[in-house]
């Protein structure tokens, strides 16, 4: 199932969504509409119980260079749209897919930089290809950045190495980024899709209701203390060890051969 939109393209199917924005001729950069369409297709993915999995790329050889500055160059300041509902538009994109159910994936090639760089952070792993260049960018064109790059990147690469970043912007390559930690895998350009596919295809067909409390620990454990968390997450592992899927898994792997799982 594909939802029409203007500037990106976004596809459901087989408990996978797929973000694509769609503005190869400005290097995926971001305007107003960009940013809103890319907020309601988060949001409806978010809300969508059934999809395991959301990838966010985008089209053609970029993924994603942050604003239109040249747009804005020419006079677009501060869209209204923007100003006005910018806290969930703008700025929450970010949280959903850090916090929402579905494991995030930011499939990056090309230029991935400031706003889009932020969205990349946000998500709960990176791959790459080994064209990719990343910018935070943010410094060069006056702004101190959104997208919650400064908490995100920290935890992704360590305090230090994310200041350093953030205040000296340059262009980072796939593999310099991998040796930081940015990226979780890097592959050659020719490769991309193929991997890219079998992670994907791996992660859908993990048991759906083990995945989603495997995302939710993660984001529950960036806020509490350890006490705290060990009990949240007995709970869910007790629960899940009463379901069909875990019985089906412990099944599946003595007889070695591929789980069913129902999500139940």
């Amino acid at each position: 199932m594909s939802e029409s939109y203007n500037s990106i393209i976004y596809e459901n199917a087989g408990g996978v969504a797929q973000i694509i924005i769609n503005r190869p001729e400005a290097r995926n950069s971001l305007n107003e509409e960009v940013t809103l369409e890319v907020y309601d297709a988060v949001s409806r993915t978010a809300r969508d119980g059934s999809i395991r999995v959301l990838v966010l790329r985008g089209k053609g050889a970029d993924f994603c260079c942050g604003a239109d500055v040249k747009q804005y160059n020419a006079g677009d300041k501060a869209p209204s749209a923007r100003k006005e509902r910018g806290d969930r538009t703008f700025y929450r994109t970010s949280v959903l897919l850090h916090e929402m159910d579905a494991v995030t994936v930011a499939a990056i090639r090309g230029g991935c930089a400031g706003a889009g760089f932020g969205w990349a952070c946000a998500c709960d792993m990176r791959i790459a290809d080994t064209k990719t260049r990343f910018n935070t960018a943010f410094l060069d064109v006056g702004v101190a950045g959104d997208m919650g790059v400064p908490w995100f990147l920290p935890r992704i690469i360590g305090a230090g190495h994310a200041r350093d970043l953030s205040f000296f912007p340059r262009k980072v390559s796939g593999e310099e980024a991998r040796a930081l930690g940015l990226v979780t895998r890097l592959y050659e350009e020719d490769a991309f899709e193929e991997e890219l596919d079998a992670l994907i295809r791996h992660l859908a067909g993990s048991a759906p209701l083990a995945l989603k409390a495997l995302k939710s620990n993660y984001v529950e454990a960036e806020r509490v203390g350890l006490s705290t968390y060990i009990g949240w997450e007995s709970e869910r592992h007790q629960a899940l060890f009463a379901t069909r899927d875990r019985e089906e898994a412990f099944a599946a792997f003595v007889e070695k051969r591929l789980p069913r799982f129902e999500g139940c």
